[in-house]
């Protein structure tokens, strides 16, 4: 909640709010950006919920399957497919 109480203190103020800044909000408001990370084949990512207690967190992706998943392959599982929020990034 900070960050709107900054954003009510801002525009609040006397001081006239640059362009460059309206502008940069509105490039973060932008509906058209998408939320979740593109990924691409050959990437590693983590998997959220592992599909056995044995198998890796891990992931190596192989090839988008649809719009919302993915072919990979797990060691010591093997191949499966994962939508979109059952993996992240490994830079999380």
């Amino acid at each position: 909640m900070k960050l709107q109480s900054d954003v009510r203190k801002t525009m609040s103020s006397s001081t006239p709010v640059s362009v460059g800044s309206v502008r940069a909000w509105e490039t973060l408001c932008d509906r058209t950006t998408p939320l979740a990370p593109k990924f691409a084949p050959s990437v590693w990512v983590k998997v959220l919920n592992p599909p056995t207690a044995y198998s890796f967190d891990e992931a190596w992706l192989l090839c988008e399957y649809s719009e919302n998943q993915w072919l990979a392959w797990i060691p010591d599982y093997g191949e499966i497919i994962l939508s979109l929020d059952e993996f992240c990034s490994l830079d999380r």
